[in-house]
């Protein structure tokens, strides 16, 4: 009996940690890989707006011409058109909907300096961003932890 008390009790801790860690892969909290890892953003909850998720880059993959850091160069506020682009928030306002589901967002595109409405979901590891203009002219782009891609590059 205790034999079986035992087993049990390791076949419940594999199984919350094997949920544990399912759960830890639908966060939206954390470090993703835009497409073409131009770029690695952070989602964190938004500074003064309980309930809100936002997401700032926190690396690029390559500097200005010169080694310089690549700015905000397209703001359409010609004072922030001198920032360094690592820092910019360019994910704000998005609220959870539904499990994996965050809605109502804007997302700041620096290389166009627009700003879209803006949906995530998440899935199998990867976070799906969808960016509308006037709610009819959208793109989607899919996101990757960096851990993950990393981890599927290494040669085997």
């Amino acid at each position: 009996m205790r034999r079986s008390g035992i087993f049990l009790g390791m076949l419940l801790g594999v199984a919350a940690a094997s949920a544990a860690g399912a759960q830890g892969r639908q966060e939206l909290a954390g470090r993703w890989a835009t497409e073409g890892f131009g770029s690695i953003v952070e989602f964190r909850p938004c500074a003064g707006a309980a309930g809100e998720m936002c997401g700032r880059i926190v690396w690029l993959w390559a500097a200005a011409p010169g080694g310089r850091p690549r700015v905000d160069r397209r703001n359409p506020e010609p004072s922030l058109r001198g920032r360094p682009l690592v820092g910019v928030e360019i994910v704000s306002g998005l609220r959870q909907t539904a499990p994996g589901a965050w809605t109502g967002g804007r997302l700041y595109n620096p290389d166009d300096g627009r700003t879209y409405t803006g949906a995530v979901r998440l899935g199998d590891g990867q976070l799906e961003l969808r960016g509308c203009a006037i709610g009819v002219v959208c793109r989607n782009q899919t996101w990757w932890r960096p851990q993950d891609l990393l981890a599927a590059a290494q040669v085997r």
